[in-house]
C-alpha cells in the first residue's frame, strides 16, 4: 500500500515549433485525440497519484482545461503558468504541488504512451533512493564532436555505449530535494535538460528504472506514425472519392466551403446545400469503407434543415474516429461557370480544416469552368468532386 503523497507535474507549457503544427504540438489529434488527452488519460488512471498539476502558456490553458473536464479526474488538478525556459516551468509548477507532498514526478506532455503503471511502479523506489529516473539502453555508437554543429573534418570520440542510457520521464523525486536542486542551480547558474541533472549538480545519485522505447516523445511530424503504430499496430493509407452536385435556386444563399459568396441564386438542398463540403464528406467515408452522406444525414430528417454543412463535416470526423480513421488530406474542385471563388478560397481551406482539425496545408480548394457545357455550364447547377486519404488502423 502507498502511504506516500504524490503529486505529478505535466509540462505543457511548450510552442512545438520544430513539430511544424500551427499550434502547440501538444493539441495535434493522435490517434483521434490530441496527445495531451492521451499523456493526462493515463496519469489520472494512476492509483498512486493524489494531485496532478499542469504547467501550461497562458494561451493554452482555456484549451487545456476542456481536455481535463473531458476526462474527469478523481484527483485535484491544479495549473502553473510556464517560464522562459524548460526548469523555470517545471520549478513554477513545483512550487504549485502540495507542500505535504512526499513524492514529484514530473513527466513530458508531449510522451503520451507512459501508462498509469509508468507511475505506480516508480512509487515504491523513493523508499530507498531521493530520485529515480526511467531510461533505456542506448543502441547506436555515440561519438563526441569537436565542434557542436559542425560539419567537415574534426576530431570526435567514440564514448563507451555500453555506459549509456537515453533517459525519458516522468522522473521521480522527492520534494525536498527538487526543490533543493532547482534554488542550487539557480544561484550557481546551472540549466539542464531534465530534472535529473539538476539533482545530480547536487552529487544525489540516482535509482535507474527499465523504460520502454515506446515511451516516444512527439518532437517532430515524424515521431506520429511511430506513436499511431506503437498505440494503434499496423495501418495502412486508404484514398476515397466524392461526388455532390445542387442545382441553383432563386431566394438561397450560396454557401461554399462554409463561406457565404454574393451571388443573386444559391444551391437548393435539405441543408445549405454546400455542393463542395458534401463531396468532402462522400470522398472521406469512401476513403473509411463507409457508406455515403445520405446515409448518416437524410434529407427526409427535418433535424439537417439548412444545417450547416461545416457541421456536417464535424460529425464525419467523428464518424472517421469512431472507425478508427485519422485524416491524411483532402483535394476538392469545385464546378461552376460563375461567380469567381478565388478571393474566398483561404477562408473556405480554414474552414474545412478547422472542421477536420488537421493543418491547412493538407487542404486544397480548386474551381474550374465547363466551357459552358452541360448543366454548370449553363448556370443550371453546380458540382463539386474531391479525393481524400485516410490513414486506417488494420486492428480495430
Amino acid at each position: 500500500m502507498n502511504f506516500l503523497k504524490v503529486s505529478v507535474i505535466v509540462v505543457a507549457a511548450g510552442s512545438g515549433r520544430r513539430f511544424g503544427y500551427e499550434r502547440n504540438k501538444l493539441f495535434y489529434p493522435l490517434c483521434g485525440k490530441p496527445v495531451l488527452a492521451h499523456t493526462l488519460m493515463h496519469v489520472f488512471s494512476a492509483s498512486s497519484v493524489d494531485e496532478v498539476v499542469i504547467v501550461n502558456a497562458e494561451r493554452d490553458h482555456e484549451d487545456i482545461v476542456s481536455i481535463v473536464e473531458a476526462l474527469h479526474p478523481s484527483m485535484p488538478v491544479r495549473y502553473a503558468l510556464g517560464g522562459a525556459e524548460r526548469e523555470d516551468s517545471v520549478y513554477n509548477g513545483l512550487m504549485a504541488t502540495s507542500r505535504d507532498a512526499d513524492v514529484v514526478m514530473v513527466h513530458d506532455g508531449s510522451r503520451p504512451f507512459a501508462g498509469p503503471e509508468w507511475y505506480d511502479n516508480a512509487v515504491g523506489v523513493m523508499a530507498k533512493a531521493k530520485a529515480a529516473v526511467y531510461a533505456i539502453p542506448v543502441k547506436d555508437t555515440v561519438k563526441e564532436r569537436e565542434i557542436a554543429g559542425g560539419q567537415g573534418l574534426q576530431t570526435v570520440r567514440t564514448l563507451d555505449r555500453s555506459r549509456l542510457i537515453a533517459v525519458q520521464t516522468p522522473q521521480i523525486f522527492h520534494r525536498d530535494v527538487l526543490i533543493q536542486a532547482h534554488e542550487y542551480a539557480k544561484e550557481h547558474h546551472i540549466s539542464g535538460t531534465d530534472d535529473a541533472s539538476l539533482v545530480e549538480a547536487l552529487g544525489e545519485k540516482l535509482f535507474i528504472l527499465q523504460g520502454d522505447e515506446r515511451n516516444h516523445k512527439v518532437t517532430t511530424m515524424d515521431d506520429v506514425p511511430i506513436l499511431e503504430f506503437y498505440m494503434n499496430g499496423p495501418t495502412e493509407h486508404r484514398v476515397g472519392s466524392g461526388y455532390d452536385v445542387h442545382p441553383l435556386a432563386e431566394g438561397r444563399k450560396l454557401v461554399l466551403g462554409g463561406v457565404e459568396i454574393p451571388f443573386e441564386r444559391g444551391l437548393a438542398g435539405h441543408s445549405d446545400a454546400d455542393v463542395l463540403v458534401h463531396a468532402v464528406m462522400d470522398a472521406l467515408l469512401g476513403a473509411a469503407g463507409l457508406k455515403d452522406i445520405g446515409t448518416y444525414f437524410p434529407d427526409s430528417d427535418a433535424k439537417f434543415k439548412n444545417i450547416s454543412s461545416l457541421l456536417l463535416l464535424e460529425k464525419v470526423r467523428q464518424i472517421l474516429i469512431e472507425n478508427s480513421c485519422r485524416v491524411i488530406n483532402v483535394d476538392v474542385t469545385l464546378m461552376a461557370q460563375r461567380p469567381k471563388i478565388k478571393d474566398y478560397v483561404p477562408r473556405m481551406i480554414e474552414n474545412i480544416a478547422g472542421a477536420l482539425q488537421i493543418d491547412e496545408a493538407a487542404v486544397s480548394v480548386k474551381a474550374t469552368t465547363t466551357e459552358r457545357l452541360g448543366f454548370v455550364g449553363k448556370e443550371e447547377g453546380m458540382a463539386a468532386q474531391a479525393a481524400a486519404m485516410v490513414l486506417k488502423y488494420r486492428n480495430k
